[in-house]
């Protein structure tokens, strides 16, 4: 899911709703699966599926133009272990945004 489409359902459901969504603390349990653990409960560990990562949060490539021509370089930003994040909710649970490290 793309994160247009994730944020047009989240504007689709926010009509309907007192509390659309909730920002929550959460820390990083594991990158290799992705698992986190919401509001510091060992019993919100949930996989990494259920959640929309940004792309600043995760290894990429940029294209950037040196003096040398166009170059790649990899950017090594991907959410390790031990990282604290704002995660938003959306109404019934089923999906999560990650927003960035704290």
């Amino acid at each position: 899911m793309t994160l247009s489409n994730a944020i047009k359902q989240l504007s689709i459901g926010a009509g309907n709703a007192n509390s659309p969504v909730r920002i929550l603390a959460a820390d990083v349990v594991s990158n290799a699966p992705l698992k986190i653990r919401l509001s510091k409960n060992e019993k919100l560990v949930l996989s990494g599926d259920r959640f929309v990562v940004p792309q600043m949060l995760t290894d990429y490539t940029v294209r950037v133009q040196t003096p040398h021509g166009m170059e790649e370089h990899l950017i090594k930003n991907a959410l390790q272990a031990g990282d604290e994040i704002m995660v938003v909710a959306l109404q019934g649970g089923g999906r999560y945004f990650i927003l960035d490290r704290i």
